[in-house]
């Protein structure tokens, strides 16, 4: 039997992990696991509105995800000089699969999450560490939707929190290869897109616990000029992010975050839009909250709106332009030191700026009885692990239907159509669900 390369890699990092001296590897980790099935018969049914770049997460999880973090300090001295290593593996493949070696999942079985060192406590760096390597980036995310908002990650280097009084700040380069037309051999190597990310946050404001965090990233397009490109392509695209930062509010904390970008950086993602123009655009809102008013209370809100053009408009692909908005609620309430009853509520609407412009509504209800540990000091709502048992109802309209929603389409057919639910504008699904980060 031919065991496939990456099977090779994750042995002899567990194998690593396991060595004599491997107690001086810090490991981190986050998976979840789960099995669930629809109410029309077949497996589990995971409800997104289309062209959303996100979804209610609860009981609406489609995949087991695992990611394993390991890190080791290289060189320590007297003086605290110190070189550190950070390295993370992270493995998917659909529910309930039954195939061990062979399963098809985008981007591979296996990838490689970060792979970094960093160097801190030299005379040189200001306070600050010096690091070069692929690495999750000062990420901000709304957990409820699993939307990273502000994710410049990737390959690059930098200098990090750099003390300026009471706020930091932070400096890096990082950088993406997008492929050009693949005509040639050298294709893949012609073009190039630098990304020098600065921002600063833990600004203090008037109010007490209230702070701001500001960023900008500038996406440099430095194609080769035999490189397939557009004669009007923005050469540098800025990516401006504000952020307002309310620390222990109802037991919690609140985020605020405006955003902008256009040109290569109009995604305001990692994965930036090369060779664009500069009408292609984008602006957006984030409010999340994060709230334990009472012990046996928890739960958080978020609202996102985003307004695009043009974004990823290529000469084959018109972009996507339209303006979208996701507004939800997660309580839970604890009702004993094990046991807490999770809910979701959220909708979703996507409006087409050209086209047909009707607006694509999603509403999602999940309900969620909970095996939990402990609670910890940060509060119930980020207690893991967990187990828990679901069932998730969505309902849509016909724009969305339309729109391909759960394998349906355009004039959908219940004789013809793939979709469990036939033509149906609502559905049911069920299942079991492990996660944890430790």
């Amino acid at each position: 039997m031919r065991i496939k390369k990456e099977w090779i890699v994750l042995a002899a990092v567990l194998v690593a992990l396991a060595a004599p001296d491997a107690s001086a590897v810090d490991f981190h980790g986050y998976f979840r696991s789960g099995i669930g099935g629809n109410s029309k018969g077949g497996s589990q049914i995971c409800f997104g509105d289309p062209d959303a770049d996100y979804k209610f997460r609860l009981g609406n999880e489609c995949e087991n995800y695992a990611e394993w973090e390991f890190s080791q300090s290289l060189y320590k001295n007297k003086s605290g000089v110190e070189f550190v290593y950070d390295g993370m593996l992270a493995y998917v493949t659909p529910n309930a699969s039954s195939d061990f070696y062979s399963i098809a999942v985008p981007n591979g079985q296996i990838a490689l999450r970060q792979n970094w060192i960093g160097v801190k406590g030299l005379p040189f760096s200001a306070g600050g560490m010096y690091w070069i390597g692929k690495r999750y980036y000062h990420r901000n995310d709304v957990h409820q939707i699993d939307y990273f908002y502000w994710d410049v990650s990737g390959f690059g280097g930098g200098l990090d929190e750099i003390p300026i009084g009471p706020a930091k700040l932070d400096i890096a380069v990082m950088q993406n290869s997008p492929s050009d037309d693949g005509s040639n051999a050298g294709a893949s190597k012609r073009r190039t897109i630098w990304r020098p990310d600065v921002r600063v946050t833990g600004i203090p404001l008037l109010l007490p616990n209230l702070a701001l965090e500001a960023g900008v990233s500038l996406y440099i397009d430095s194609s080769n000029a035999n490189a397939a490109q557009s004669s009007s392509k923005e050469g540098i695209s800025p990516w401006f992010t504000v952020q307002l930062v309310l620390s222990d509010f109802l037991g919690g904390f609140n985020k605020l975050a405006w955003q902008w970008g256009k040109g290569s950086a109009s995604p305001l993602s990692q994965s930036p839009a090369a060779d664009a123009a500069d009408d292609q655009k984008q602006w957006r809102i984030v409010e999340h909250m994060v709230f334990q008013p009472t012990d046996s209370l928890s739960g958080a809100l978020v609202f996102v709106y985003q307004d695009k053009t043009n974004v990823y408009k290529s000469s084959t692909f018109a972009g996507q332009s339209n303006k979208s908005l996701g507004v939800g609620i997660r309580p839970a309430l604890q009702l004993s030191d094990y046991f807490k009853i999770e809910a979701d509520v959220g909708y979703n609407s996507v409006t087409p700026k050209t086209g047909n412009t009707d607006s694509r509504g999603l509403f999602k209800l999940t309900v969620a009885p909970t095996i939990t540990a402990l609670p910890g000091p940060g509060g119930t709502y980020f207690t893991r692990p967990v187990l828990r048992a679901f069932l998730t109802y969505a309902s849509w309209n016909q724009a969305a239907q339309n729109a391909g929603i759960v394998g349906q389409g355009s004039g959908c057919v219940a004789s013809t159509t793939t979709s469990p639910f036939g033509c149906d504008t609502n559905g049911l699904s069920f299942g079991a669900q492990v996660e944890a980060w430790y």
